[in-house]
Parts: C-alpha cells; structure tokens; sequence
C-alpha cells in the first residue's frame, strides 16, 4: 500500500508515472531547441533529459 495521502498507490506506478513525465518533458525540449534550430537557454542544461 502507499503512504498515507499519496495520490498514486503502487510503487511501480509511480515510478512510471515518474519516468514517462522526464521522457515526455525531454522530448517536447528537443522539440522546442534542437528541431527548430534554436539554442537552449542555459538554465535548461540542468533539467534531467535536456
């Protein structure tokens, strides 16, 4: 069972949840730069999967 108040109760869940989140936000980030030619800011090469 998960912690009391959690919003997802399995681990496995969560860790996917958790996962599928920093793979969707890496790739809409590639989208957004290195697609259409622009360059980073800098504060994005500190993110997980930028």
């Amino acid at each position: 069972m998960g912690a009391r108040g959690a919003p997802v109760l399995r681990r496995d869940t969560a860790l996917l949840l958790g996962y599928g989140g920093i793979l969707l936000g890496a790739w809409a980030l590639w989208q957004a730069y290195e697609v259409r030619g622009q360059t980073r800011p800098f504060l994005t090469k500190f993110l997980p999967g930028a």
